[in-house]
């Protein structure tokens, strides 16, 4: 096989490669193989789960005859359920093969419908007696060939004669690739074009011009591009619903899953219909298995608004194992109540367990055999969701009787908001949707204490985790940078605000501000709003805001969220340091800012400032203010001493505040005129902080090789002070089991449980970010990973891989294909070059031109000849040859 010349020419992933843009050869013969063998890249069969063969003994094997293109090293000897990912072949006629006879190993021969054979050649004969059309099979078309004059007359030219071989390179194909033994049953085959490549442009009859033509060839994908966009259609108050399909993945829940995985779609869109809402509707899963299936024996998809995500998730999952009847369900529901659930206090919780097994801990069955006898914490894990949620529902869908006793124990925990029935496979669906419309129109009896002055749809702004690198040049401008900063890394989406009508109380000592407690839906935070006092009094006294007043109020509120985020990241960078030293301090965290623009005013005003609410049963503590006092028991005054040196000295964060380690309400002096907040004071301000709050550094400062200012020194030296070791530390009457951090990921306030290992991250988050998919990026097609549960909380489009996001070439308008005006992508373009002139064409255009032969001497087309339009979308290809094939 000459393909084996040259092996660097071969796509190790072969025809289970993803990359639609990939140029290497794929080929069905190599099916099971391991090409990074051939390449001296892999070292273990056991990892890679692949036959490792030498060259030698592969270019023999080649030899050997093939049975529908198909040999022996191509087929799955454990048959197994998964095709999907399997490397080897599953062909119709695998099922018939008894493996034990053909690798000549014992076998008793008494399992019906397996031919018993030894010989490979007598195996050829049966599938050719049962897969043969009109006497033909791809061993007798020769290699070269395209065969036309036997294609054209057996209706076989609309299929590539090479894949019926098994050595066709190409993974796009201007012919489509099926196998030998579906020609039967396909007949004419009506969905070709979805498996050849087309030319990118088609003839629009109406219009009489060509016109971009979208390829439909399919090729495997393992998750498909999620829009995260957030079904909001009112803005009436209406609670949140948050569904959570729990699901026994086992090998008896076989038939069950499928029936989840199926209707997921339609009992949404149905239930929609039953309660005739439009209001934010999330859907989670997670598929549990037992311990003997540890590690990986729960996994699970964090809540979405797109219900053939979770379909797709569970498509992946693969029912088997399970030693014992008992299933790990408390390990299930753990991982369910750690998912992104709607904090909002009116928001319905419904739980759906789906299984025919019981769970652990012989108090919930009369199994006879139970690996985890002692379990007694199922109504502990449950009791979790009945106080989270007044509005927690739990529907339990009964398999088998096996779980009657688990069932009565989950009925007493949950009480009135429990439902169970006894279900068949045409039955689920129906019950799921007379369920959610139950529980949905039960939970309108349940009062909730909350009340609410506004209700606004809004567009909202917030950043992703903002690095900063400290840059110690004399001309380096922070600001300049942390504006660049802010322009890549903000997001901005659609939610749902909720305001509540009572004030929050606050200290009223120089308080220039009125603060409301609200709900941000889609971020899923509660949140403070903060509007100037003087705009609310005149609001509530019904008098009219002037343009100015309303103009200086919005201004209050990019203001509020620009010296909010400087301080964020600041403080991130600040515990980053300390941490790098391995110093003793205590971290500093600022609530998160947002800005949110509403499509109803509140007091008059569309833009306003929130922040997460700090949540924290402690006192507020004024740590320093913009003069000359600070909080000699808690002296966090290094953090600000920090910020103007890490900002090339052009800035300084003073009126530290807030409760425990979580500060709010910055004041930031610098001279640059973008920040033109009231509390800005400039150099009085650095002035007071140096002279009255710092005036001697601390040992900390040393450690963090902070400088002394030279007010500092001019204060020192007229002071007449003594040469001293300041040893002023972070953590002064701060009590540890007190401190919290907020994640600069999902924005969660936790426990800070252990300084030595800090990270920015929450534990959740941790976890997820480990979790990878591969996703086919929307501009380079290429795949790239990602971890979905945790970059949705970004509400990412995750479509676009971090080089084209890098480079931009999404969103480029000047780089065009020639023959379909496609935008093209940097990392992919390819060019058809004329007269030393490149003229870029999309990828569909390249690989279909690719493939095209001169119509005289069927050299292939070697791009330096630009085709019309008509003659590239008929393929009529002439290289300028005289020779004619007769």
């Amino acid at each position: 096989m000459n393909f084996l010349d040259n092996i660097d020419q071969l796509c190790i992933d072969q025809m289970i490669c993803e990359n639609q843009n990939c140029v290497k050869k794929h080929l069905r013969c190599l099916a099971g193989i391991c090409i990074g063998f051939l390449k001296e890249l892999c070292k273990s069969q056991d990892i890679c789960d692949l036959l490792h063969i030498e060259l030698g003994d592969l270019q023999d094997n080649f030899e050997k005859v093939a049975i529908n293109g198909i040999y022996q090293h191509n087929l799955c000897q454990k048959k197994c359920s998964n095709q999907s990912i399997c490397r080897f072949l599953h062909p119709t006629w695998l099922k018939n093969i008894c493996f034990d006879c053909l690798n000549k190993k014992k076998c008793n021969k008494q399992i019906k419908g397996l031919w018993h054979l030894s010989r490979w050649i007598d195996i050829q004969e049966n599938v050719y007696s049962k897969y043969n059309v009109n006497d033909l099979n791809p061993e007798k078309f020769e290699a070269n060939k395209d065969c036309s004059e036997v294609a054209i007359k057996y209706n076989l030219d609309k299929y590539c004669i090479k894949y019926f071989k098994g050595i066709c390179p190409n993974l796009r194909c201007l012919k489509a690739h099926k196998n030998w033994e579906e020609i039967k049953e396909i007949g004419n085959f009506k969905n070709l074009e979805d498996q050849i490549i087309k030319p990118c442009i088609k003839l629009d009859q109406n219009q009489k011009k060509y016109v971009q033509q979208s390829q439909t060839l399919q090729c495997p994908v393992l998750m498909q591009r999620n829009q995260l966009k957030l079904m909001i259609n009112s803005i009436e108050q209406r609670p949140q619903v948050d569904i959570i399909f729990l699901l026994d993945c086992t090998n008896s829940m076989g038939k069950w899953m499928e029936a989840s995985r199926s209707n997921i779609t339609q009992i949404i869109a149905e239930y929609r219909k039953k309660v005739q809402i439009n209001t934010a509707m999330r859907i989670a899963a997670v598929c549990y298995k037992d311990f003997s299936e540890a590690p990986n024996h729960i996994q699970y998809h964090d809540f979405t608004v797109r219900p053939e995500e979770i379909e797709n998730f569970i498509s992946r999952i693969q029912p088997f194992g399970g030693e014992d009847v008992p299933e790990d369900l408390q390990g299930a529901l753990d991982v369910a109540l750690k998912l992104n659930i709607c904090k909002h206090s009116a928001s319905l919780l419904q739980l759906f367990i789906i299984t025919d097994a019981p769970c652990h801990g012989k108090k919930y069955h009369k199994c006879a055999y139970d690996t985890k006898p002692e379990a007694q914490d199922l109504e502990e894990k449950l009791q979790k969701f009945v106080k989270l949620k007044s509005r927690f529902f739990l529907t339990f869908l009964q398999i088998h009787e096996q779980t009657s006793i688990m069932e009565e124990a989950m009925k007493k925990v949950v009480d009135k908001n429990f439902l169970s029935a006894k279900i068949t496979e045409k039955s689920f669906s129906d019950y799921i949707v007379f369920s959610l419309s139950s529980t949905y129109n039960k939970s309108k009896s349940i009062k909730e204490n909350k009340e609410y002055i506004h209700v606004s749809q809004a567009i909202y702004k917030k950043q992703k985790p903002m690095p900063y690198i400290y840059n110690n040049y004399q001309n380096y401008q922070y600001l300049d940078t942390f504006k660049e900063q802010m322009q890549s890394t903000q997001i901005i989406n659609q939610t749902l605000v909720f305001i509540e009508k009572n004030e929050l109380e606050v200290d009223k000592q120089g308080v220039t501000v009125k603060v409301f407690k609200g709900f941000d839906q889609k971020n899923n935070v509660h949140i403070v709003i903060k509007i100037l006092q003087d705009i609310v009094l005149k609001y509530d006294n019904n008098q009219p805001l002037s343009e100015k007043e309303i103009q200086e109020a919005e201004q209050y509120s990019e203001q509020k969220y620009l010296q909010q985020l400087i301080a964020k990241q600041l403080s991130h960078h600040f515990n980053f340091g300390c941490h790098q030293k391995q110093l003793d301090y205590v971290p500093i965290y600022y609530a998160t800012p947002y800005l949110y623009e509403l499509e109803k005013p509140f007091k008059g005003l569309k833009k306003i400032y929130g922040e997460s609410l700090i949540d924290i049963d402690q006192n507020w503590i004024k740590y320093t203010n913009n003069g000359e006092y600070f909080n000699q028991d808690y002296n966090l005054t290094v953090f600000s001493h920090f910020t103007y040196q890490y900002t090339n000295q052009q800035l300084i964060i003073t009126d530290l505040q807030g409760i425990s380690n979580i500060l709010t309400d910055p004041a930031i002096h610098t001279n640059d005129q973008r920040i033109f907040d009231q509390t800005n004071t400039r150099d009085e301000g650095l002035l007071s902080f140096f002279l009255g709050q710092h005036y001697e550094c601390s040992n900390l400062c040393r450690q963090l090789q902070l400088n002394p200012t030279e007010i500092q020194k001019n204060q020192y030296i007229s002071n007449n002070h003594q040469d001293s070791d300041a040893d002023t530390q972070l953590e002064v009457n701060f009590n540890q089991e007190n401190l919290f951090k907020i994640c600069e990921n999902c924005n969660v306030m936790e426990k800070l449980k252990n300084l030595q290992k800090y990270e920015e991250l929450c534990d959740q988050c941790k976890e997820k970010q480990r979790d990878l998919q591969d996703i086919t990026c929307k501009c380079c097609r290429t795949i790239f990973q990602v971890s979905y549960n945790f970059d949705q909380l970004f509400a990412t489009v995750l479509e676009y891989c971090q080089d084209c996001q890098k480079q931009g070439c999404h969103l480029n308008e000047e780089k065009m294909c020639y023959y379909c005006a496609k935008k093209l992508c940097y990392q992919t373009i390819k060019y058809v070059e004329l007269q030393q002139k490149k003229i870029g064409i999309c990828n569909d255009a390249y690989f279909y031109l690719k493939q095209l032969k001169c119509k005289n001497c069927t050299q292939y087309y070697c791009f330096n000849r630009l085709l019309s339009e008509k003659d590239y979308h008929a393929g009529n290809f002439f290289c300028g040859c005289t020779f004619q094939i007769k």
